[in-house]
């Protein structure tokens, strides 16, 4: 069997200790998003010194978190950022490809959101863990209805204050579609928590590994996302496939096809940005133009072409009007 040599032990504790440092402000209002960072000492451990001794100074961090905030906050830390870190930090130190490490941990981060949420649930509402699974949409349905009866604790407090009656009804009825739609898009949800998350966290170890001396690789510039033709194929597919089934009013997959088409939609909006930078970059290098004066052209384009971004992203699927396959006459070289 492999030992551990002082130095990782000793760099292992130390980020250990960062770790649950971090960890202990889970519950702390505002403060706690710093938890979305918990994961980066686990994957520069796991870089430096292979995955065993990440998963032992993820495990000793856990245990330090729930000794000094709870035990179940310690099992969420654990659960959602140890294993997807120490996945990233052996898979950057055997310099897999960083879209392949993105990918697998991106799904990895979006099924631990799914534990952490229905741990916050016993957190919240106070529900065994074994009960929250055996009814799990019962329980999320009362999670919602709680967030729906604290809003309307504060509209009758409005209305007290002279608030129009018809004003509080309208404003409660929006409350309550929102609640309807945000729990229609959970699966969604999750999946963009697990890609944002997964991003952050490679981007955040990126940089603090170059400036350690360490190289590695990253993926292209925002301005150059572009997937190659194939995936472009596959894409326009699942999208005419999806526009089909809406358009037949496929009830018996209404959830299914909303989840799919959010996320679609937020694919194509990413491209359709990623479209404005690249033409802006274009005509800076054209005309000169100062990197003030490109940034301030993004937010204004960005800004009055919001609501057409995802055609943008569609467009450019469809047409490759930034020309990026080689093949084509007059394409990217």
């Amino acid at each position: 069997m492999k030992t551990i040599n002082a130095r990782a032990m000793m760099e292992g504790a130390i980020l250990a200790a960062l770790t649950a440092i971090m960890g202990i402000f889970y519950n702390v209002p505002i403060v706690g998003i710093i938890t979305m960072f918990w994961a980066v000492p686990i994957i520069i451990v796991g870089y430096r010194n292979g995955f065993r001794v990440s998963l032992i100074a993820a495990l000793i961090a856990a245990l330090l978190v729930s000794l000094i905030a709870t035990p179940i906050v310690g099992i969420i830390l654990f659960a959602t950022y140890a294993i997807p870190g120490a996945v990233m930090g052996y898979m950057l130190r055997k310099k897999f490809s960083p879209y392949m490490t993105l990918s697998v941990c991106s799904l990895l981060l979006a099924v631990t959101a799914v534990f952490q949420f229905v741990l916050s649930l016993e957190l919240i509402l106070g529900i065994d863990i074994i009960d929250i699974l055996g009814n799990l949409n019962a329980v999320v349905n009362n999670y919602y209805n709680q967030i729906y009866n604290q809003a309307s604790e504060i509209a009758e407090m409005y209305k007290a204050l002279g608030l129009g009656e018809a004003e509080i009804k309208q404003a409660l009825e929006q409350v309550a579609a929102a609640m309807k739609e945000v729990k229609q898009l959970m699966p969604v949800g999750f999946l963009f928590a697990g890609v944002m998350g997964s991003f952050i966290n490679f981007k955040t170890v990126k940089l603090i590994l170059n400036r350690m001396g360490y190289k590695i690789e990253d993926i292209n510039r925002f301005s150059q996302w572009s997937p190659n033709k194939t995936n472009r194929i596959i894409l326009l597919v699942i999208t005419g496939i999806v526009l089909l089934f809406m358009y037949t009013n496929a009830e018996a997959l209404g959830s299914l096809l909303t989840n799919i088409w959010a996320g679609l939609m937020f694919v194509y909006v990413i491209l359709g940005l990623s479209v404005i930078v690249y033409f802006k970059e274009k005509l800076g290098e054209k005309y000169e133009i100062p990197k003030p004066v490109q940034n301030l052209m993004l937010v204004f384009l960005g800004l009055i072409m919001m609501g057409i971004l995802p055609y943008i992203g569609m467009f450019d699927i469809a047409s490759d009007i930034r020309r990026k396959d080689r093949n084509i006459p007059g394409g990217a070289r």
